[in-house]
């Protein structure tokens, strides 16, 4: 797949979930924000996508805005973010 074709199903699937907007968008980087369902705290999300030796790279980020441990958000923040990019995704 493509960079390009890759960041706008990523773009396409942060506005499609619940509670994930998009905060900025670049040539090659989504910025997203995340509302914990737990006192609503917003975390940061980024979806860095690049060529890559003859394919496409994408890194992906999060971060808490509040406090020093996570209590494991972030990680379920990409797992939500990566299981919903999924099934948006053409299947093969």
């Amino acid at each position: 797949m493509a960079p390009g074709d890759l960041l706008a199903a990523v773009r396409r699937t942060v506005e499609k979930v619940p509670r994930w907007s998009v905060g900025s968008a670049a040539d090659h980087e989504i910025k997203a924000v995340l509302r914990t369902r737990l006192l609503r705290f917003r975390d940061d999300v980024s979806v860095r996508v690049t060529d890559h030796e003859g394919g496409t790279r994408a890194e992906f980020r999060s971060a808490s805005r509040v406090g020093k441990g996570d209590l494991g958000q972030n990680p379920r923040n990409l797992r939500e973010l990566i299981e919903a990019l999924k099934r948006e995704l053409p299947v093969g």
